[in-house]
């Protein structure tokens, strides 16, 4: 399972406990440990969660480009302060601030969404999946991904912080 590439499918509703935990679903867990995660707030009243292998090729292509660049450090600034580093307990619970819960509408129940490359977290009224038979929606914009040439993870962060196209 080393080898493997990590990703997440599927939808799960879960309940937060009273310390603002929730347990990840056992699927997107590692076999030999928990996934470390960064965790975002995303642009649809969500937040979004990367694992750190995929922010790790962000930071380097950040550390290389943003000491000469003054916006590129007040980006980062942005960044920096609304990034949360979460590291699942032993039970495979992760702990979310109740400031950032409350900024998504989520009281005490939460809808976790494997969005392959990374996990989308929501309120329950917020999230509205496709229906199978509407699947042509999302399939466009798989193949515009498969398509593109984008930087991946570092351009869905400037599109985050307001700075992309």
């Amino acid at each position: 399972m080393e080898n493997e590439e990590l990703f997440f499918c599927g939808d799960f509703r879960h309940a937060l406990d009273s310390q603002f935990r929730v347990t990840l679903p056992s699927a997107w867990r590692c076999g030999e440990g928990e996934p470390h995660l960064v965790l975002f707030p995303g642009r649809d009243r969500d937040l979004l969660l990367f694992p750190y292998s995929m922010f790790r090729e962000f930071l380097i292509r950040a550390r290389s480009s943003a000491l000469a660049n003054p916006a590129a450090q007040a980006a980062l600034a942005q960044i920096g302060r609304v990034v949360r580093d979460i590291k699942p307990d032993k039970q495979g619970r992760i702990k979310l601030e109740k400031e950032m819960l409350q900024a998504i509408g989520v009281d005490s129940q939460l809808v976790m969404i494997g969005a392959i490359t990374h996990i989308k977290l929501c309120a329950p009224q917020n999230w509205n999946p496709v229906e199978l038979g509407d699947a042509s929606v999302f399939l466009d914009e798989v193949q515009k991904l498969n398509e593109s040439d984008s930087d991946g993870l570092s351009n869905l962060l400037a599109k985050l912080i307001g700075k992309g196209n």
